[in-house]
């Protein structure tokens, strides 16, 4: 079954936090179309070709001619439920075609991407209704014309801008190709979809939210199921085709509290899936939730951290949550998009660019990411996916030899040092381009010990210098979970500290742990001056190793409900023992908590 997880998602207008996924299914196969009888692939396809004539009349630029054309439809069927302490709060069942139209006018070496206003016309547009959701031929053509005169017209006018920007400008950027030529391929899997029983799943999230009405510190919860079913079409005049089954799964739970000093204090429980019978059970789910229940109990009476610069040691999962943003983040560059002169844009560089070939981790680690691998150890593995967002079967890309620099995840559009695509262009980028992202990120270390080992390491170190303690971590909160207040605040300070223009998510359960080996939860604590560069100071990392998955979904730290398109993950990696890192409090302002205890109470 091919299952590149790029589905496109729909806000559902569910609230009780951010939007998450999941399903159990009576599983009832519908009938396929075959490529024979299938009339959204033949209404892409023949107005495709038509397409190919597009020209603008009397214009005396002949060059901005369609050179390439693609159609994308999205054909998904989503059902969302969120319940509340026993309460079922809201369902929702929509069923949506999303299509994506691209032309590029030019060549391969020149086209209409790559500037600042690539993609916005200043003309008017007919205002189409949506996709058809009945199979009608006819109307299936009229909105892909539709569509595609506007972006041909688009077009047009971003080449014109780019042209001018670049006549204006005094300093050329690298050229660069914009566009690379593709392999064309053919796959049209018959796809099914399974009928959902939706009051059975309503009554599952809200007998599993009721687990947080036995713990009144909790003051908000919410428990979230969504499914979203769907079948992606790509054709191309290339010669590619592809159609192929997109479903993406997942449930989640959320509960916030408050210390007594009005410290908000929260964890959330995110798990993903590709396929409906590798989401957890009933008592699997329950038993997850009631944990994380009992974790912010536990932080709701845990005394804040204080200001802390010493060795510090990830646990597996907490290492590859670090690892999915300080690497899977940074191994993906873009390129910077023409200006017009005087008109700057603020864009967020990586920060490996520039260092191919230099030292990014300790000589004994390896980092690749592999795509193509289904599964580890047995398990399958959720960022596995046949074809990216653009229609290219993806590679095994080397990232990290040895701790050495040697590779970047690449799309279409040739960056300095990945001139080709290795099949990782998974989202719509800005500026007409795509952009990449991880699917497989394997983190390996040839020199490991056990976790027990490393952790009596840190107690070591600790006494050299004369600490009181060292901190362990073992989960941050990433994907994030906060609100737009609290992800500025931690952009301010991770730049104002000297660390990453995208910081990196705070610690959820952080523990000191002291000379004799006890460990005391502690709350509010943030990183300082973290950035890639941190990880070259690893001075150990753990045999055992963790995978961590979760949906990517373009946004700043893969912000709960923010973003658009979905990427699904898998981070495969040991923990690690830093020699020192800087903690310091949160700078949050506080409220006040509330002046009556809840009714649970």
């Amino acid at each position: 079954m091919t299952t590149t997880r790029r589905k496109f998602f729909v806000t559902l207008g569910i609230t009780g936090g951010a939007a998450w996924l999941s399903a159990d299914l009576a599983v009832q196969q519908l009938q396929a179309q075959s490529p024979d009888n299938d009339v959204i692939l033949k209404a892409m396809r023949d107005e495709l070709e038509r397409s190919r004539q597009l020209r603008v009349p009397d214009d005396q630029n002949v060059d901005d001619v369609p050179y390439f054309i693609s159609y994308t439809l999205d054909d998904a069927e989503n059902f969302s439920a969120v319940a509340s302490l026993g309460a079922l709060t809201g369902s929702n069942h929509t069923r949506f075609r999303a299509p994506l139209v691209e032309v590029r006018v030019g060549s391969y070496d020149f086209d209409n991407t790559g500037h600042v206003l690539s993609g916005y016309s200043g003309g008017s547009r007919y205002d189409t209704d949506p996709l058809p959701l009945d199979d009608i031929y006819d109307a299936l053509r009229e909105r892909f014309w539709l569509a595609t005169d506007f972006a041909f017209k688009a077009s047009i006018e971003s080449i014109a801008r780019k042209r001018a920007a670049l006549r204006s400008a005094t300093a050329q950027p690298d050229r660069l190709a914009d566009f690379v030529k593709g392999e064309p391929v053919t796959s049209l899997e018959k796809v099914t979809r399974a009928s959902v029983d939706e009051d059975a799943w309503s009554n599952r999230i809200t007998q599993l939210s009721a687990v947080f009405r036995t713990y009144p510190e909790i003051f908000a919860s919410s428990v979230e199921v969504h499914l979203n079913q769907g079948t992606t079409y790509l054709v191309d005049t290339e010669g590619t085709a592809l159609r192929y089954r997109d479903d993406t799964l997942w449930l989640a739970a959320r509960a916030e509290g408050q210390a007594a000093d009005g410290m908000p204090v929260r964890e959330a429980l995110v798990i993903p899936a590709s396929e409906i019978n590798a989401l957890p059970n009933r008592a699997d789910a329950e038993t997850r939730i009631t944990q994380m229940a009992k974790n912010v109990q536990a932080l709701v009476s845990a005394p804040v951290g204080d200001a802390f610069t010493g060795p510090v040691l990830f646990e597996p999962m907490a290492a590859a949550q670090l690892f999915a943003q300080l690497i899977g983040e940074n191994a993906r560059p873009t390129r910077k998009p023409v200006v017009d002169p005087g008109r700057p844009v603020n864009t967020t560089p990586s920060e490996y660019e520039g260092r191919m070939g230099g030292r990014v981790l300790p000589d004994w680690f390896d980092v690749f990411d592999d795509p193509t691998q289904t599964a580890w150890k047995g398990r399958p593995l959720l960022g596995h996916y046949d074809f990216d967002f653009q229609g290219v079967r993806p590679q095994r890309v080397s990232l990290i030899e040895k701790g050495i620099l040697k590779g970047f995840l690449a799309t279409r559009q040739p960056i300095k040092n990945a001139l080709k695509s290795n099949g990782h262009g998974r989202m719509p980028g800005g500026f007409g381009a795509a952009n990449a992202a991880i699917g497989n990120l394997f983190v390996t270390a040839r020199e490991t010990a056990p976790l027990a080992d490393l952790k009596s390491k840190l107690l070591q170190l600790c006494k050299d210098r004369d600490l009181p303690y060292g901190i362990i971590i073992r989960k941050l909160d990433f994907p994030f979970s906060g609100g737009n207040a609290e992800l500025q605040s931690l952009q301010s300070t991770s730049r104002d500290s000297g660390g990453s223009v995208r910081p990196v998510s705070p610690p959820v359960l952080a523990y000191k742990v002291y000379p004799d080996g006890r460990e005391e939860l502690v709350r509010g604590l943030r990183f300082k001056g973290m950035r890639s560069r941190s990880l070259r100071d690893i001075l150990s990392a753990s045999s055992e190793q963790a995978v961590f998955e979760f949906i990517n979904n373009g946004a700043l730290l893969a912000r709960a409900g923010g973003g658009g398109y979905l990427a699904p993950a898998s981070i495969i990696a040991p923990g690690v023992l830093f020699d020192e890192l800087e903690l310091d409090r949160s700078q949050e302002q506080l409220e006040r908590p509330p002046l009556v205890g809840p009714p649970s109470a």
